[in-house]
């Protein structure tokens, strides 16, 4: 009798090397997923030449720093705004550019006639006709509000995901036309991108007409004023012939300065949407 438990216990022992891990006791080894290679994590599904800022001090592993966007914003181009065209010279760290205007404008001050005659003793007293000036206005700051970031441009290629890029999603690239997936962002070309401000309707466009040249965009100024002509004695009565004198009295005038160009450097690329 104890022969045979000892025979038994053995049995068991040997069966029990031969069982998988499904309990069929095939003897062959079940194959488990290792999981995904390392390697294969590395990289990611953005296309070849996409262009993106960065909040970091160097771009991530695929991409390069793209130093046409330094010192620039990015427009997306257009029929008429090439992709590749650069608008003004690049900012330097944390510049804020200034402007200023030439302006000019004239008022016409009219006449009043003494008993008397003109010339020299009669001091202090104003020349009728018209006064003019031009001047240039003392340069202001721009007051663009914009934030550093790093601009960086896909050279790897792009590595296949489970998770496709999500739909719609807008991001510039380098290249001549828009990589498989992708196709032309409608809406946005000639137009700086601005994020959504709460509870507004995306995909607005709003403000000038988009930019169809390389050329900056120019602005001016209205402006009006007067002009004062205080009185002055002198010991004369009103009428013929000492005349030409200025009135007294408050004089408008209204002009508007001369164009200038609102400089903020901008690099043109083409914009695309995925599918």
């Amino acid at each position: 009798m104890k022969t045979r438990v000892m025979l038994a216990s053995l049995l068991v022992v040997s069966l029990a090397g031969c069982l998988d891990t499904s309990g069929s006791g095939s003897g062959v080894p079940i194959a488990t997923d290792p999981g995904p290679d390392p390697q294969s994590l590395r990289g990611d599904a953005l296309p070849t030449g996409a262009v993106s800022f960065f909040k970091k001090l160097a771009c991530p592993e695929g991409w390069k720093p793209y130093d046409l966007a330094a010192g620039r914003t990015i427009v997306a181009a257009s029929e008429t705004l090439p992709s590749g065209e650069t608008v003004g010279s690049p900012l330097a760290s944390q510049e804020e550019r200034k402007h200023s205007h030439a302006l000019a404008a004239s008022v016409e001050i009219p006449a009043v006639s003494y008993v008397g005659a003109p010339g020299g003793g009669n001091s202090g007293v104003g020349q009728a006709g018209v006064v003019s000036f031009a001047t240039t206005s003392e340069p202001a700051p721009d007051e663009i509000p914009y934030v550093q970031l790093l601009a960086c441009k896909k050279d790897a290629e792009p590595v296949p995901r489970p998770t496709p890029l999500p739909p719609r999603m807008l991001m510039f690239f380098d290249r001549e036309k828009c990589p498989s997936g992708w196709k032309p962002a409608e809406g946005t070309a000639g137009r700086i991108l601005v994020g959504l401000p709460q509870d507004a309707a995306a995909d607005s466009p709003f403000g000038g007409d988009p930019f169809t040249s390389p050329e900056p965009r120019s602005h001016g100024h209205a402006f009006s004023s007067t002009v004062d002509t205080p009185s002055h004695g002198i010991g004369l009565a009103g009428g013929c012939c000492g005349d030409g004198y200025a009135k007294k009295g408050t004089y408008e005038l209204a002009s508007a300065t001369e164009p200038s160009d609102v400089d903020m450097p901008m690099l043109v690329l083409l914009q695309c949407e995925k599918e």
